[in-house]
Order: C-alpha cells, then sequence, then structure tokens
C-alpha cells in the first residue's frame, strides 16, 4: 500500500532549510560588511555595552557628546574574524579619565560662555589654542609621543603632513602681510615668521592692540565681523589668521581622521609638543 506524503513534515523540513539559509546569508553579508568598512578606515558599528558607556565629559563644558566607547581592533579581530589593517588600524586607546578631563577644561577655557566673553572684551582679551607656527620648521611628531596617543603609522603621516600644509600656508600669510607695499617678491624669504611678525608690530603703532580689540568684540558678540575680502591692516590680518588656527587644525583632522581623534590632537595634553594654548590681553590707550 502506498504511504501519502507527509505535507506537514515537507514543509517544516523547508522551512527550517529557508531559516538556515538566511542566516548563513546574513552572516556573510556581516562579515563583508565588516571587512569593508574596516578597509576603508571606519571603526565598527558600536556594541550596546559600548554605546551605553559614559559620555566624555567635554559634554559637560558645551563640547559635541562623545563616549569613552571604542574597541581595538584586535579585539574585533577576534569576534568577527577579519584581519587587522597594517596601517589604517583604528586607535587603540580612548582617552582615559584624566586625559579627558583635561580636554574639558582646555576646551572650556578656549570657549568660555557669553558672559564670560563679555568681561574678557572689555580688557580686549583673546584666548587662542593652535599649532605652533612660530618657528622657521614646522613641529613634527616623534616616536614618544607617537607612542603616549597611541598613533598609527598612517594617523602619525597625517598629523605631520597636516602640521606642515599650515605652517607653509600661515608663514606665506605673514610673509604676504609683511610685504604689504613692496614690490621686491623676495622680501621677507630669509626671516622667520616670528621676525616678520616682530618687524610689523613695531612699524604698525597700535594696529595690533586695535585689532585685538576688534575680535574681542566679535567673539563676545558685541561687534560685526568684516566682510570676506575686506581690505584689513597687515596687524589684523596676521591675528585673524592666528586665531583661525586652532578651528582650522581641527578641521584638516577631522576630514582625515575623524572628529574624536581631531579633538584629541587639538585639546589632549598630550598634543602640547605641537599644540600651544595662549593668551593676548591689554587694550589700546
Amino acid at each position: 500500500m502506498t504511504t501519502a506524503p507527509n505535507t506537514t513534515s515537507q514543509k517544516t523540513s523547508f522551512i527550517r532549510l529557508g531559516l538556515a539559509a538566511a542566516c548563513s546569508a546574513l552572516l556573510v553579508v556581516g562579515a563583508h560588511e565588516m571587512r569593508a568598512r574596516l578597509s576603508k578606515g571606519h571603526p565598527a558599528p558600536a556594541t550596546p555595552a559600548a554605546q551605553s558607556e559614559g559620555e566624555d565629559p567635554t559634554a559637560a563644558h558645551g563640547a559635541r557628546p562623545r563616549t569613552r566607547g571604542g574597541e581595538s581592533c584586535d579585539a574585533l579581530k577576534d569576534r568577527y574574524g577579519f584581519q587587522c589593517p597594517t596601517d589604517k588600524a583604528l586607535p587603540t586607546v580612548a582617552p582615559d579619565s584624566k586625559e579627558a578631563d583635561k580636554m574639558a577644561a582646555l576646551f572650556a577655557w578656549a570657549h568660555p560662555p557669553k558672559d564670560k566673553l563679555a568681561e574678557m572684551a572689555a580688557r580686549c582679551e583673546l584666548r587662542l589654542i593652535s599649532p605652533a607656527m612660530l618657528e622657521k620648521q614646522p613641529p613634527t611628531v616623534d616616536d614618544e609621543q607617537a607612542k603616549a596617543l597611541s598613533l598609527s603609522t598612517h594617523e602619525r603621516a597625517e598629523l605631520d603632513q597636516t602640521l606642515r600644509q599650515m605652517h607653509e600656508s600661515f608663514a606665506a600669510s605673514v610673509r604676504q602681510a609683511y610685504a604689504a607695499g613692496s614690490t621686491d617678491p623676495t622680501i621677507g624669504s630669509s626671516m622667520s615668521v616670528q621676525e616678520m611678525i616682530d618687524e610689523i608690530q613695531d612699524r604698525s603703532g597700535d594696529e595690533f592692540l586695535q585689532a585685538r580689540r576688534k575680535l574681542a568684540l566679535e567673539r563676545a558678540g558685541m561687534a560685526t565681523p568684516p566682510a570676506a575680502g575686506a581690505d584689513l591692516p597687515p596687524s589684523e590680518r596676521i591675528l585673524r589668521v592666528s586665531a583661525s588656527l586652532g578651528d582650522d587644525f581641527e578641521k584638516r583632522l577631522a576630514d582625515r581622521l575623524g572628529a574624536d581623534r581631531a579633538h584629541q590632537l587639538l585639546y589632549s595634553p598630550l598634543a602640547r609638543p605641537w599644540v600651544r594654548p595662549s593668551t593676548l590681553l591689554g587694550c589700546p590707550e
């Protein structure tokens, strides 16, 4: 006697096979996506544990929120079974609590609240944080400094290149201001940036002090910045470029290394070899 096929059993088998195939496909796609993200220098998606960790203390001072989560490539490869890139590796160490607290304090110092800015404007005070640009040669990152910040080979090269490009650009801006009114194309070519700035100050009277007052008032929202392309005195041109160096540095690095790493390389105490906080104070009489 012929037994009728068990259609219920067959349907169950087909469903199980379909689910197994779908799961396998998801695993393959997930692994492929993970490899693709890391090959482009992007971190892997955060795990729920990493997402739930505390925010960086800079958030309390008006900085954009960031988490202290973040895992090394070596930790992720064990979980997902891929090979870590040797050059564009993920940062292996996030700022510890001590470093993060100092970063938050420096950010708060450089970006005071509006009422504090009004007080500073009354005494023509400017607070600047920017790469060291006044020497004849651009700052560089040595092995010890790279190790302290866990910089990958790629990150160190990008940081060195950014410092070099900004040094060249700033020197060109100062030389252009120094040569204002001169027809000699070689003027200032043998001088350091600091020497040119000192000479401009000597011959410009209180122009630097006037420019400092303008910028302090603008930062406090008490004056309107000049229009783009406005004809400005050499001293004011140099001061405005100097005041924008920190933001320019962070933006350039963010485009290359990501916002969090760029923020760290500007505000971390470990970045002092190439970053200088400074205060300019005093009004014209």
